[in-house]
């Protein structure tokens, strides 16, 4: 119970606060190295996370495993679940651990009123609670393209339409040409 105290502390220092999804976000990571046979707490080149979810629980992914997304070994999905999957880059072993109760059929989404737990009461209900009663582990297959892998990029074009750089192969080919996504789909941004 002290290792998870410790890093749910540097996950909350890290994250600004301690809150419900930094609680469970520790202990999922902390689950999910285990399964791994990497030490929580610690950094290992050879871990790979993907998170499913951009909320509190990636921050505390993140301060317990030690990825980083300037590392290229902390990958944000975006699929809005809780889950994360954990990849041994050299043995291509993969596990992926989704928190049980926030998948529960029987959880009602619609509700906003959580039931009255206080973060002190969910923290010490978390920490007793063994991982495998809280999460659900799959073992996976992850496919991981060698221009996502952590070190130097392998892949490196310039716009042929605005000019800017771009790496790790995130380029699109028309006509013998690369351009970046923004001129070849769409922007998150528009130029004003």
């Amino acid at each position: 119970m002290s290792d998870y105290m410790e890093l749910l502390k540097k996950a909350g220092e890290f994250h600004g606060d301690i809150c419900g999804g930094i609680v469970m976000g520790t202990k999922l990571a902390i689950h999910g190295m285990e399964q791994m046979g990497m030490t929580p707490g610690e950094k290992d080149k050879r871990l790979i996370v993907f998170t499913e979810i951009d909320r509190c629980i990636c921050d505390a992914i993140q301060s317990v495993t030690k990825t980083s997304l300037g590392k290229k070994s902390l990958k944000p999905m975006g699929y809005g679940k809780f889950a994360a999957t954990f990849v041994n880059i050299d043995t291509g072993e993969a596990v992926r651990v989704m928190d049980i109760d926030a998948n529960n059929k029987d959880t009602d989404i619609d509700s906003e009123a959580e039931h009255e737990e206080t973060i002190e009461e969910l923290t010490e209900r978390i920490a007793k609670t063994p991982g495998d009663e809280l999460f659900m582990v799959q073992k996976v297959s992850v496919k991981i393209d060698p221009n996502d892998l952590p070190g130097k990029p392998l892949e490196i074009a310039r716009c042929a339409d605005c000019g800017e750089v771009v790496m790790d192969g995130k380029h699109h080919l028309k006509g013998g040409k690369a351009y970046c996504t923004s001129c070849f789909e769409k922007s998150y941004y528009q130029l004003l």
